[in-house]
């Protein structure tokens, strides 16, 4: 990609506030975790031609190098945290496996006593569960890797976890699962601060199929169309992906198969875990779902275009799925005034 290709934003763009990010690492860390969001905020800065961002990374060790809980990687810290002097605008927690379960009290008490004074305290991960160790988060929203999150929520009681989005907000404080949506809470801090178009140039650049927001679930329908080792129904699947608007009855995915109804049903749920009917329903809730994210259309439209007979059961569909209306999901996106 040429520089020139790759920096789109137009050389009007108004200043924007200078912001520091202070990236808190306890070793060893996920790499992912936490690369992916400073290349978020790297690729902000180049897109908008201002120094909007200024990242340190520093960890809660006397040791600045920073290995990577792969083993492969390992990473310098600027500096430790009772080093740290001035202001900051962000901060965000990052660990491994690991050291979820770590014990500093030097740490909890510098993020208690920050957590007041910073625009944002975020987590990526299970580094929840030190926000959690902490105290920062009782009586608050939040989220982890949904393979933590029973664990979460058995450590810490008092924490309202939230099993399902990719992350969560409640006041100052963000969660988020981990990994890639560790890219994609980032993704949301700079929409917050620069904008939904630079948010969604970064996206393009990350090649992400999908720009996801907080709201989102974990566990992807769409993925687990990949699931299945069956030659015969894996291509089923994606065609079903591609052909969401058509008639999907039981039937006609029978005869796209070769094979009986009830042989047809009996492979399908062996392979997914679920009925055709459910799968197909999923599928339809999911694409609304990106329907209701990226576009301005109207209820019915998504719903004529995602395969539904109508508004109201893709209504049900959708609550069944997502857990909520269609109309509720795009009024938390996108505030009241742009949810109709």
């Amino acid at each position: 990609m040429s520089k020139a290709n790759s920096t789109t934003a137009p050389r009007e763009t108004a200043r924007l506030k200078r912001r520091r990010i202070i990236v808190v690492v306890v070793p060893p860390v996920d790499e992912l975790d936490l690369v992916g969001p400073i290349q978020v905020f790297s690729v902000a800065n180049r897109l908008v031609r201002q120094a909007v961002y200024e990242v340190e990374i520093v960890t809660n060790t006397r040791d600045l190098r920073v290995q990577g809980e792969g083993g492969l990687l390992s990473f310098t810290a600027q500096r430790r945290l009772q080093d740290v002097k001035g202001k900051a605008d962000s901060l965000l927690l990052v660990c491994g496996l690991g050291t979820r379960t770590a014990r500093d009290p030097t740490l909890f008490a510098w993020m208690k006593k920050m957590a007041p004074v910073v625009r944002r305290l975020g987590a990526v991960c299970v580094g929840s569960f030190l926000l959690a160790e902490a105290g920062l988060l009782n009586g608050k929203r939040a989220t982890t890797h949904w393979k933590f999150g029973r664990e979460f929520a058995s450590r810490y009681p008092q924490v309202k976890v939230q099993f399902n989005p990719i992350w969560v907000k409640d006041g100052n404080i963000y969660t988020s699962a981990g990994i890639s949506a560790g890219i994609d809470l980032a993704l949301g801090w700079v929409e917050d601060d620069c904008g939904s178009r630079i948010s969604h140039e970064i996206a393009r650049e990350f090649v992400l199929f999908l720009r996801r927001s907080g709201g989102q679930t974990q566990l992807s329908a769409s993925l687990s169309a990949q699931a299945s080792e069956m030659k015969a129904i894996h291509e089923l699947q994606l065609w079903i992906a591609e052909n969401l608007h058509s008639n999907l009855s039981v039937q006609n995915l029978a005869d796209r198969t070769a094979m009986s109804v009830r042989n047809f049903e009996r492979v399908f749920t062996r392979e997914l875990g679920k009925t055709p009917s459910h799968y197909v329903l999923e599928m339809r809730a999911e694409a609304a779902r990106r329907q209701l994210e990226i576009t301005d259309q109207g209820l019915k439209q998504i719903a004529a275009s995602c395969g539904f007979t109508s508004a109201d059961s893709m209504r049900r569909a959708f609550l069944r799925s997502v857990g909520t209306t269609p109309y509720t999901y795009r009024c938390q996106l996108r505030g009241p005034e742009r949810c109709a």
